[in-house]
């Protein structure tokens, strides 16, 4: 490829470009349309963060001993606040309830269980600390009852200090648990970016190269020294650029009005790119075989709509059954959403997204050989 050729790509990308973002109605669905889904997703599914500094258990010590106070106070620490209680409360984030005869089988050397009871909606990480810290609270209860036997525990640990710390429980999530579900404005941007990219990209990309095939304009372009090939790279590269603005505007407006968090921006941009550049070709694609404005527009709308809802634009992915996520794999919205949450709510790397942009970049290539297979100058 020579430098006027290139030259000439960027003049024809730039100026169908320049004609995409001039149209008013595009700043409508681009940027006006998407906020408003934006505002209503990351208000339906509000982040639950990381969970919160301190973990709040609430107890109902109904002990008629010694050692539920004890026993309480081993579950005592900096991360788990303990909010005592004479009656189970209607309104709890986690309840523990201590039986009346607690210390008398503890005493008795009887078996008993301890029933944690967790709100549904509560902070999955604060649950799981709680929970830690019980279990410590009952391994170091039994060590020291071995150890205590039926003498005096205190003048025990006043000779044996070495045995106050005998047992260190660790705990950790089993792989690939998820712990944080991902929610707020840092899923319902990204999310509606993706749809809008998908969308828009789809409209006004199919839409202009139908209606330049069937005005002659692409084959007026040709007089000048530009091949097919050129002029389908152009075409494809003024729809890549297309998404890409329409990426930035977004993630733009989310920064400064909803305190987006990408995670990783760069990486976050990258999986962007390779998923616009999989819808650039895909409009090129329709745009080449359809012959009907309308026929696109509804296309477009449908495809993007069900890719949005199996991909995981309106609601994580993550909280739906395995099937239906196993099903959304076929969306490209999948692996791109996927991709975002990952370097977002999961600390990933580029390792981690690598198979997705794997996945991405080969429907890009197959799109391209179908779009540049099928692309037309005149009908």
């Amino acid at each position: 490829m020579t430098m006027k050729t290139l030259k000439r790509i960027l003049h024809i990308a730039g100026n169908d470009l320049r004609i995409m973002v001039s149209d008013k109605v595009y700043f409508f669905w681009s940027l006006a349309f998407p906020v408003l889904f934006i505002v209503l997703f990351g208000l339906l599914y509000k982040g639950g963060g990381n969970g919160p500094a301190v973990a709040e258990l609430t107890v109902v010590n109904r002990d008629q001993g010694r050692w539920g106070a004890y026993f309480l106070e081993k579950v005592k620490s900096p991360g788990v606040e303990i909010k005592a209680v004479d009656e189970e409360p209607e309104a709890y984030n986690r309840l523990l309830v201590l039986p009346a005869d607690f210390s008398a089988k503890i005493e008795a050397r009887a078996a008993q269980s301890l029933a944690l009871k967790k709100r549904e909606d509560a902070s999955t990480e604060a649950a799981a600390r709680v929970e830690a810290r019980l279990f410590q609270a009952i391994a170091r209860v039994i060590s020291e009852l071995v150890l205590y036997g039926e003498g005096d525990l205190l003048k025990f640990w006043d000779g044996h200090p070495e045995f106050r710390e005998l047992v260190r429980v660790k705990t950790r999530f089993p792989e690939n648990t998820v712990t944080v579900v991902p929610g707020g404005f840092d899923h319902s941007i990204p999310g509606a970016t993706v749809q809008f990219i998908m969308m828009m990209v789809m409209i006004y990309g199919g839409v202009t190269v139908m209606e330049d095939r069937k005005k002659g304009v692409m084959g007026r372009m040709l007089f000048s020294p530009l091949s097919t090939g050129g002029l389908f790279q152009a075409k494809l590269l003024g729809r890549w650029a297309m998404g890409m603005i329409q990426a930035l505007i977004l993630f733009v407006v989310g920064k400064v009005f909803f305190k987006l968090d990408l995670g990783n921006v760069r990486l976050s941009l990258l999986v962007i790119a390779v998923f616009a550049l999989a819808m650039a070709a895909l409009s090129v694609f329709i745009g080449s075989l359809v012959g009907k404005e309308d026929l696109i527009i509804g296309l477009a709308v449908l495809l993007a709509n069900v890719f949005a809802a199996l991909g995981g634009c309106w609601w994580p992915i993550e909280v739906v059954p395995a099937g239906v996520r196993q099903a959304g794999m076929i969306s490209p919205a999948y692996w791109a959403m996927d991709a975002l949450h990952k370097l977002r709510f999961f600390q990933g790397d580029f390792a981690a997204i690598l198979p997705h942009l794997g996945v991405l970049l080969g429907l890009s290539a197959v799109l391209s050989g179908l779009a540049a297979r099928y692309f037309k100058i005149r009908d």
